[in-house]
């Protein structure tokens, strides 16, 4: 039996959780704004994994146990974990490479630094009294990476599966929005929405189209729209879809989402990451968008269609949208750049 733990964005666990069970099997578990999904498996499917959507990385689980505050207390178990991770050369040889990367949170006399050297001494120490020889630290390009996350007195290290970087950095952003989303982020909001093969979907303040273009990656036969009032945008949302290989599966226009309903399309869903007022400035500009907007949404949508956008701006956007007639069928909130916004789907009756 294998034991994973996957980070996530805080807000989205319940979907992680459903996404990693339905593709891999196995028995799940999280706790909602953990930020953590556990995952119990019989056999890996590293495939499998490197295609989650809504997953930061995984890490195969190799000791948990309590440390305490102090660092005496981490000393003192040395010896004990030594024994733990003799287990580690089955993955760390004296002919590849490791780094020790640490999360830590609470309040400790002791930093991530200070963690991170110390379980690089005890990984190379139990690997030399397993083969006889100390494997090299690497911290620039290692080979593998061992994970540590310090939650107040408690001590989880794992095996980094997924590499050094977030598997939320897609390799087709070549485009970088000032404000970009997380796909991560954009696979739930596309998740929460309901979005199906031969629907209607677009994102008329797409950005740099992130977006779209994981509704294009997860749905084969969908018609997509990708649409922003700055030209630079949509030119920058051009080159991610040719880096992603999806350019012939969106439409791209320059045109004001307050405008929506002139398009006279009739659209399913409408996923969107509008400016934050928190970002944007001035919380009556951004007020006023909102509310021109949400009212072309609302002509463009057909009955039983599913508006879904994640703002800062909760309270007037609830306020506003159910005074014309939107019903709202799910309120969370997730954290995603330091801020706690919430991912709202609104519905047209």
């Amino acid at each position: 039996m294998y034991r994973l733990v996957y980070t996530v964005n805080p807000g989205i666990e319940d979907i992680s959780a459903r996404e990693i069970e339905a593709e891999l099997g196995g028995r799940v578990s999280y706790e909602l704004m953990s930020g953590r999904v556990f995952h119990s498996i019989d056999k890996l499917y590293f495939p499998k994994i490197y295609m989650l959507r809504s997953i930061n990385r995984a890490i195969l689980y190799l000791w948990s146990g309590r440390i305490g505050r102090r660092w005496d207390d981490v000393l003192a178990i040395r010896s004990k974990l030594v024994e733990e991770l003799e287990k580690i050369s089955w993955y760390i040889t004296p002919i590849n490479t490791f780094a020790v990367t640490t999360e830590r949170i609470g309040i400790h006399d002791f930093t991530s630094i200070d963690i991170s050297r110390f379980i690089g001494d005890v990984v190379i120490e139990a690997v030399y009294r397993k083969t006889g020889v100390k494997p090299r630290v690497n911290l620039r390009t290692p080979e593998v990476i061992i994970h540590a996350y310090v939650r107040d007195d408690e001590l989880v290290i794992g095996l980094s599966l997924t590499g050094s970087r977030s598997m939320h950095r897609r390799g087709y952003r070549v485009y970088d929005h000032p404000a970009a989303l997380k796909p991560t982020l954009a696979y739930a909001m596309l998740w929460l929405s309901g979005t199906r093969d031969k629907d209607v979907i677009i994102d008329p303040m797409c950005g740099g189209g992130t977006i779209p273009i994981e509704a294009a990656l997860i749905h084969e036969e969908a018609k997509i729209y990708c649409y922003d009032k700055d030209p630079e945008h949509i030119r920058g949302a051009r080159y991610n879809a040719i880096a992603a290989g999806v350019i012939n599966k969106v439409k791209f226009g320059v045109w004001d989402a307050r405008r929506l309903h002139e398009l006279r399309t009739s659209f399913d869903h409408i996923v969107l990451n509008p400016p934050y007022g928190i970002r944007f400035g001035d919380p009556y500009t951004i007020r006023r968008l909102y509310r021109d907007f949400l009212t072309s949404a609302y002509q463009a949508l057909s009955s039983n269609s599913k508006l879904t956008m994640i703002t800062t701006e909760y309270s007037f956007a609830f306020r506003f949208a159910e005074k014309i007639g939107f019903r709202i069928v799910e309120s969370r909130t997730v954290k995603h750049g330091g801020l706690y916004p919430k991912i709202i789907v609104f519905v047209k009756d």
